[in-house]
């Protein structure tokens, strides 16, 4: 279950630093700062997944939840190689995460 974690965790550093480094590419707009705020976010719990603790679990699930609920919107408004990219590592994220806080 370790593995989990790790690849959780990792995936959260990820796309947190993804997040950030498209606001660099891209041009600002309001969902500029949603974008921020999940990259900064991301890192955090990326972070403190590493450590021990069941609490963080359940927000590696719940926040990279949201934000793929966000992403699929924004990918029925404007299509993109990166949401789709976002998308698929939040799902991993987000079962990762729930397969670690519902174990026996």
């Amino acid at each position: 279950m370790k593995t989990l974690r790790n690849l959780a965790a990792g995936l959260l550093l990820l796309t947190g630093t993804l997040h950030l480094v498209s606001l660099l590419f891209g041009k600002f707009e309001t969902t500029s700062i949603i974008t921020l705020i999940f990259g900064i976010a991301y890192l955090i719990i990326g972070f403190l997944l590493f450590r021990n603790g069941r609490g963080i679990l359940w927000f590696g699930a719940i926040v990279p939840l949201v934000g793929l609920l966000l992403a699929v919107l924004g990918m029925v408004m404007n299509p993109s190689l990166l949401g789709a990219i976002f998308i698929g590592i939040d799902i991993v994220i987000v079962a990762c995460c729930f397969i670690l806080i519902f174990r026996k």
